[in-house]
């Protein structure tokens, strides 16, 4: 299956350009010229990763990132931007893009990073699956059931766990089975890396 990227640019120019370089790579290319159009657009089980404008009108591709995540985009997000600052990539960065760079593009590097993202996420769905799959056995829990998954994924024991909500063992044994359930986890390795996509979404 080949690697599809998304191209998420409110300038039709810059979009036609990097459709242009990115096939040249010999990538798939799936263009937007809004953040509405990329969320509800792009289908998030595709393997790939996305090139998104800081500046989209009067949203931002921090934004995109954001929303992208609750409709359960786990694919790395290239943010770029001809108003680009240090302040802006290091707020990029710790919102979890892959990486940050300033228009105009060398298209080398923009490849070079682009490669890179794309065989990172190859490397989060083998290594911890979808966040689409996630994201829907996460919403089984009720919030009671969530208090409880997320100490579970802190890697407590179920006799810590009743302790730190001051409820029985056995009380405490109930709830873990209920969230093994409804996570479909055979393990607690199993809710620890579901975890790795929630904790974007939901923390």
């Amino acid at each position: 299956m080949p690697f599809v990227i998304a191209v998420v640019d409110d300038d039709s120019g810059y979009r036609d350009a990097s459709e242009w370089l990115l096939r040249s790579g010999g990538y798939e290319v799936r263009c937007y010229e809004s953040i509405a159009a990329y969320v509800d657009g792009h289908d998030p089980l595709l393997l790939g990763c996305s090139l998104i404008d800081l500046r989209l009108g009067e949203d931002n591709g921090i934004d995109a990132m954001k929303m992208a995540r609750r409709k359960g985009h786990d694919a790395p997000a290239i943010l770029i931007s001809a108003y680009g600052n240090v302040q802006s990539a290091v707020r990029a960065m710790q919102m979890g893009a892959f990486d940050f760079v300033e228009k105009p593009c060398d298209n080398d590097k923009v490849l070079t990073l682009v490669a890179q993202a794309c065989h990172h996420h190859q490397g989060i769905r083998q290594n911890y699956g979808t966040a689409v799959d996630a994201i829907r056995k996460f919403q089984r829990l009720t919030d009671r059931e969530r208090e409880i998954y997320w100490l579970l994924a802190d890697g407590l024991s179920t006799k810590t766990l009743a302790g730190t909500l001051s409820i029985s063992v056995r009380t405490a044994e109930a709830h873990r089975g209920r969230v093994f359930d409804k996570m479909e986890a055979r393990s607690l390795g199993d809710i620890i890396h579901s975890a790795f996509h929630l904790k974007n979404v939901f923390n």
